[in-house]
């Protein structure tokens, strides 16, 4: 079987843990396509044997053209498969008519409420109008919801495990003098500060728990996209908390997810969630809202823990850990014994491939 993957710099991390997998099991020919070339990307093209590719502003008028050779080139390698992490405007056009057989992953079927990026709305909103039954979804709750709102089911790439950081990131003898000497639970947020994150919550809960005299540590990476003077001032209020206001540099999440114990994720809408699949890969584990985004992945209280979506249920799980510090290595445990056992990309290979083979013969 021959396919043809082409992926793009947003979804560097997982991709990397796609391709290092189904790379073992079927003819994978690999395009990242970015709107310039980093060191990043160029270590992750020589790992694959991938070849990049500029991606032009929609208004270039060489994009069109650029395209459509791009495209015709794909087309004389002759694969049973085209598969898009995404596509762009023109690919959406031009897909159906220059290419044989193709398949899209559409990553949010649900849009964040606070997405700003009008070209990526409108290629979303084409891609639906133009390539419906291409479509597919990343996660079993984004299937159940794209059916709902057309009618059948699209095929599903189940996220895996991001392993990506893991492998890539700052050496463990580094991460090894960040090991916790004070004895403190150390919670972290990991990513972008927005307001379907919910990171209200998580201060309000951690006000309860300061207010109760319990000592923990509370660590926030991310750049605050909103509000953000409020936010600060809130978390200057919270002894032991701290914010890394800033984008954060892929070579540092490793070190990150190793400096501390527990993530927290209060979000607000979620389908699937990247920080919960890099936390899986790195054996730390989470504590999460109730929504059906994260309870496809999580086993309550085997590998994650699900609260109520209420600051003062999330505080009752964090001081459950504070207090029983013994849970996390349990959870870590689950993550191991259960979570990857069915997200690796290892476990979730022959569902891709079969999603292949249903394309090639319809």
């Amino acid at each position: 079987m021959k396919v043809v993957y082409l992926t793009s710099e947003s979804y560097i991390d997982h991709s990397y843990t796609v391709a290092g997998e189904l790379g073992k099991h079927i003819e994978l020919n690999i395009f990242l396509q970015a709107k310039e070339a980093t060191i990043e990307i160029d270590r992750w093209c020589k790992k694959f044997g991938a070849e990049f590719i500029q991606r032009r502003r929609f208004r270039n008028p060489l994009s069109f053209m650029s395209e459509i050779f791009f495209l015709l080139r794909i087309r004389k390698m002759k694969p049973d498969v085209v598969w898009f992490n995404t596509m762009t405007v023109y690919q959406v056009l031009l897909a159906g008519i220059l290419l044989r057989k193709f398949l899209v992953v559409m990553h949010d079927v649900d849009l964040h409420p606070e997405i700003k990026d009008k070209h990526g709305m409108f290629s979303v909103k084409m891609t639906m109008k133009l390539a419906l039954k291409k479509i597919c979804a990343a996660s079993k709750v984004q299937s159940e919801i794209f059916k709902q709102q057309h009618g059948f089911s699209p095929p599903v790439f189940q996220l895996p495990v991001i392993d990506y950081y893991k492998e890539t990131g700052e050496t463990a003898e580094k991460n090894s003098l960040e090991k916790n000497l004070s004895g403190k639970v150390r919670f972290f947020f990991f990513g972008s500060v927005e307001k379907y994150k919910g990171i209200e919550t998580l201060l309000d809960a951690a006000g309860i728990l300061q207010n109760k005299g319990l000592d923990f540590e509370l660590n926030i990476y991310g750049r605050i996209k909103y509000d953000k003077e409020a936010i600060l001032d809130r978390i200057r209020n919270i002894v032991n908390a701290s914010i890394h206001d800033e984008f954060i540099d892929y070579r540092k999440i490793h070190q990150i997810y190793n400096s501390n114990d527990v993530l927290i994720l209060p979000y607000r809408q979620v389908t699937q969630c990247g920080p919960l699949l890099i936390g899986y890969s790195e054996g730390v584990p989470s504590i999460c809202s109730d929504l059906a985004g994260f309870r496809e992945y999580i086993n309550d209280g085997i590998d994650s823990i699900i609260f109520d979506n209420a600051a003062a249920g999330l505080a009752v799980k964090m001081e459950e850990i504070i207090k029983d510090p013994a849970i996390i290595n349990k959870l870590s445990n689950g993550i191991e014994e259960v979570a990857m056992k069915k997200f690796s990309m290892a476990a979730l290979a022959g569902d891709y491939i079969k999603n292949f083979k249903k394309c090639m013969a319809s």
